[in-house]
């Protein structure tokens, strides 16, 4: 008996000490990120309504990801990626558009570059002052986006990239060289002065790379790796070098956090049953459903934008004005606000009110939030959440708007935007994209479809970045 506790106690340890090498082989190749536990999502209590709920939390982009067009570019070359290279991106600031763009944008060169990737970080706004975006206050990616997925799709779509949760997890790292800190390389340090529509010869960026290596007097090889940190630079990466098919499906190995995909699918399912709106939430958009409107006013946006310096659509007046006008042409009485600041939100309710009084028309607009919208526990939930991760439910509900409208001075609304737009049917009469990587578009704004508008010409701008140029939907 007490031999054959032993032999179960030895079975037992065997077992445990197996699978614990398998952690470990799987930590080493991926990182512990496939380990890390879940954030909350779908919490469904009796009587609600489980069957829109999960449809409209699965529904983030106009379709599924399909691998393919990815999948093609990193095989393309088979001896593309090698061992000894590895590249992170860590501390990407900015709002939520940008840090997703500045993200993919690293894993592009990195493709590029056939290296493998530490799982990319971002930097935390400064909470006292969201203007304050440029801190050290380094966060890691789930703070914004689903980790398993990032890794799953990743891993589906380029199977040649190893991930790593940390750099110091990659093979002989102790031996790397320049052991001091990694090589800081920016995007478009081999041609700075690219024109407005980006890098004017993308594939050429890995020749680059290989001389530039060579010049720091390194060399890669497994038994003394080379650390590349990509550094921070801005809509220089034309989007559509490599093909449509890919500059639509390369974003959506980015999804945002589960928690807050289920929060956005209450503020649906409350939209719908508050204001009768036959929402379907297996479709990406229903039309003539609710007009989603991004008010770019808060703190932050009007320093950065200052209507002394001629942003015009940064003076409240103004803005108002513009989004006013499509929503009276729009035919929808229901307006969902997408801003960071409720007073703002209230001067536009109390704006529209007297607009309609004073011009004498029959009409009932409701202007609503994800404050107003939830309640209880997910209203919670909500207000426990950072600036940037409660604007992530606002990007979730834009996405799926009857019609969306936004500046053209923020990345949040050319990305809805241009998310969009893969949908309109205007896209498809004009045979998709312009030869130049821009978008085909009706002419009136910046960018107007059936689906979307970014108000305003060029000539109410200052500057405009070349958001469609450089960034993924």
């Amino acid at each position: 008996m007490i031999f054959q506790d032993r032999r179960e106690t030895t079975v037992a340890f065997g077992c445990a000490a197996a699978l614990i090498l398998i952690w470990i082989s799987l930590y080493n190749i991926r990182g512990p990120g496939l380990f890390y536990e879940p954030q909350p999502s779908l919490e469904l209590e009796e009587g609600e309504d489980s069957v829109f709920l999960r449809h409209a939390m699965n529904v983030e982009f106009p379709a599924p990801i399909d691998y393919t067009p990815i999948h093609s570019v990193c095989t393309q070359s088979p001896n593309n990626f090698r061992p000894g290279l590895l590249f992170s991106c860590e501390e990407q600031h900015g709002g939520v558009g940008m840090v997703r763009n500045q993200i993919l944008k690293c894993i592009r060169y990195a493709i590029h570059g056939g290296g493998s990737l530490v799982i990319p970080s971002m930097a935390k706004r400064n909470p006292k002052d969201i203007s304050d975006i440029e801190t050290s206050n380094e966060v890691s990616l789930e703070y914004l986006f689903d980790r398993s997925a990032f890794i799953e799709h990743l891993t589906a779509s380029c199977p040649g990239m190893r991930l790593y949760n940390h750099a110091s997890d990659f093979p002989a790292y102790e031996n790397r060289a320049r052991k001091n800190r990694p090589l800081q390389l920016a995007g478009d340090q081999f041609e700075p002065n690219h024109p407005r529509t980006g890098l004017s010869d993308p594939w050429s960026w890995r020749e680059s790379f290989e001389n530039w290596v060579r010049e720091q007097d390194v060399e890669i090889t497994p038994e003394e790796p080379v650390h590349v940190r990509i550094g921070q630079a801005y809509l220089e990466y034309p989007v559509h070098n490599d093909s449509l098919s890919f500059a639509s499906e390369f974003g959506k190995i980015l999804s945002f956090r589960a928690d807050t995909r289920a929060l956005a699918a209450r503020v649906l399912l409350a939209l719908d049953q508050r204001f009768e709106l036959g929402i379907d939430p297996e479709r990406p958009i229903n039309e003539k459903s609710f007009f989603g409107a991004h008010l770019r006013l808060e703190k932050d946006a009007v320093e950065a934008w200052s209507p002394e310096e001629g942003w015009r659509f940064s003076r409240m007046e103004d803005q108002f004005k513009e989004v006013w006008g499509e929503i009276r042409g729009s035919g929808m009485e229901v307006v969902y606000v997408a801003c960071g600041d409720q007073s703002i939100v209230d001067k536009f309710s109390k704006y529209i009110a007297t607009t309609i009084k004073e011009e004498g028309k029959e009409m009932n607009i409701s202007v609503v939030t994800k404050y107003t919208l939830l309640g209880g526990h997910d209203l919670a939930r909500l207000n426990a959440l950072t600036f940037d991760q409660q604007a992530l439910v606002d990007f979730l509900i834009m996405f799926k708007a009857g019609f969306f409208m936004g500046v053209a001075h923020s990345s949040f609304p050319w990305t809805v935007a241009l998310r969009r737009h893969e949908l309109s049917v205007f896209r498809a009469m004009e045979g998709e994209e312009k030869e130049d990587g821009g978008f085909a578009n009706l002419g009136s704004d910046l960018l107007r479809d059936e689906l979307s508008v970014i108000m305003g010409m060029r000539r109410d701008y200052p500057y405009v970045d070349p958001f469609e140029w450089g960034l993924w939907p």
